[in-house]
């Protein structure tokens, strides 16, 4: 369940307008309430999706204060914190929210890609054996990303998780592909 709702704040889908009206309308209430935590929480993930992490940080950790479900706030706090690339602070919200329940593969996961990023391998490759053994299928989990940030129109970090999920079955030609597709919208990008 914890899972669950993580993985719903990281992966929901918005579009570009309805984002910005949800947004007007959740900025409105807060002017009523600026303490109802559920529209604090609700703002975080909507500048999560905008891809304005730093913002979203300063309303989570607000949100976090209230929060009766402390792992899925750390776990997600540590997301936005590995967002903004800002990794040991990841890695530390990450490690708090398995502290809480040591169970929890999507956590063992994202504090996997935390530490490979902050250039631990060794710890990566440990908290990604956790996530495995507890059942997580990390090429999909790969592949989930990938595909969030291709929505978003983040080409550059969408191709490193499509890179990720190929490394780890290469035989899968449509990632190869998806990897190929995206190069060429950024160089598109990038001419124009």
């Amino acid at each position: 369940m914890e899972n669950d709702l993580l993985k719903t704040q990281l992966f929901a889908e918005f579009e570009v307008e309805k984002l910005k009206q949800k947004e007007e309308e959740v900025r409105m209430s807060l002017l009523i309430n600026p303490n109802d935590f559920e529209l604090l929480r609700e703002l975080a993930i909507i500048l999560y999706h905008k891809n304005d992490y730093a913002s979203a940080i300063k309303v989570y950790k607000k949100v976090l204060e209230y929060k009766e479900n402390k792992m899925e706030g750390y776990a997600f706090l540590g997301q936005l914190y590995y967002e903004n690339e800002e990794y040991k602070k990841a890695i530390e919200m990450f490690e708090k929210a398995l502290d809480i329940n040591p169970d929890f593969a999507f956590g063992h996961f994202l504090l996997g890609n935390a530490y490979s990023r902050a250039g631990d391998i060794m710890n990566a490759i440990t908290s990604y054996d956790f996530a495995i053994f507890l059942d997580l299928d990390i090429y999909k989990a790969h592949l989930d990303f990938a595909e969030k940030y291709e929505k978003m129109g983040a080409y550059e970090r969408a191709i490193r998780e499509y890179r990720l999920a190929y490394d780890i079955d290469p035989r899968e030609k449509s990632v190869r592909e998806k990897i190929k597709d995206l190069e060429g919208k950024i160089r598109r990008t990038d001419d124009l």
